[in-house]
């Protein structure tokens, strides 16, 4: 296998983390967390899993980017998470959802972070917001998602919906709740949540580029 010169060793830094709960426990216990939300909706679910300092953050939902040292970390607490979700329930409109959960492997720079991917695959069969079903068979893009985690092994940071190829699927290349959304016609009423046109200027940056191409050369 080839190795290039500026690739790490992950193998051994992971080996070197003083992190104490191994990869593959960790890996483990980020698998516990995914079956355990499926009690959020009944209220089942054992919330300590989540930290008091939990916050979820997806590329749309939690506030701005930071720019600066001073800037807040954006991500919702735990009770505006849970509160948010139970709000609607996806699966009572996609009953048949198969995230086809993926690639998971802790990050050898943040060795109390797992990363693992999805290529959701789901049928609108039931209400959605109030909306009757389709029918409409939805694929999704790839995304990445990640879970971070303290020593004691509960979940500080939860990074969803992260779209790794737009072109894919069926849903305009959004990931998250907004491809389900926009895959059935249901679209929120704000740009983030329909496909990706790019702004006015940036659009009339790609005009002029063409228009000066139709220019005949200097010789």
């Amino acid at each position: 296998m080839i190795t290039l010169d500026d690739e790490v060793d992950e193998a051994a830094m992971l080996a070197a983390s003083k992190f104490p709960i191994k990869p593959d426990d960790l890996i483990d216990r980020c698998k516990e967390v995914i079956l355990a939300q499926s009690g959020i909706q009944d209220r089942s679910m054992d919330e300590s899993i989540y930290a008091d300092d939990f916050r979820f953050c997806a590329p749309f939902v939690g506030g701005p980017t930071p720019t600066s040292p001073d800037d807040p970390m954006p991500g919702l607490p735990k009770a505006e998470y849970l509160n948010a979700l139970r709000g609607f329930d996806l699966l009572q409109g996609f009953p048949d959802m198969n995230n086809q959960y993926h690639a998971f492997r802790v990050d050898p720079f943040e060795p109390n972070r797992v990363w693992f991917q999805t290529r959701a695959v789901a049928t609108h069969t039931g209400p959605l917001m109030g909306n009757a079903a389709t029918g409409k068979r939805l694929e999704l893009p790839p995304q990445a998602f990640s879970m971070t985690f303290n020593e004691q092994g509960q979940v500080t940071l939860f990074n969803v919906g992260y779209v790794i190829d737009r072109t894919v699927g069926n849903t305009g290349g959004l990931g998250g709740a907004f491809g389900f959304f926009w895959g059935t016609g249901n679209p929120l009423p704000f740009p983030e949540c329909r496909p990706f046109k790019g702004s006015l200027q940036l659009r009339g940056l790609g005009l002029l580029q063409k228009a000066l191409k139709l220019l005949p050369s200097k010789s």
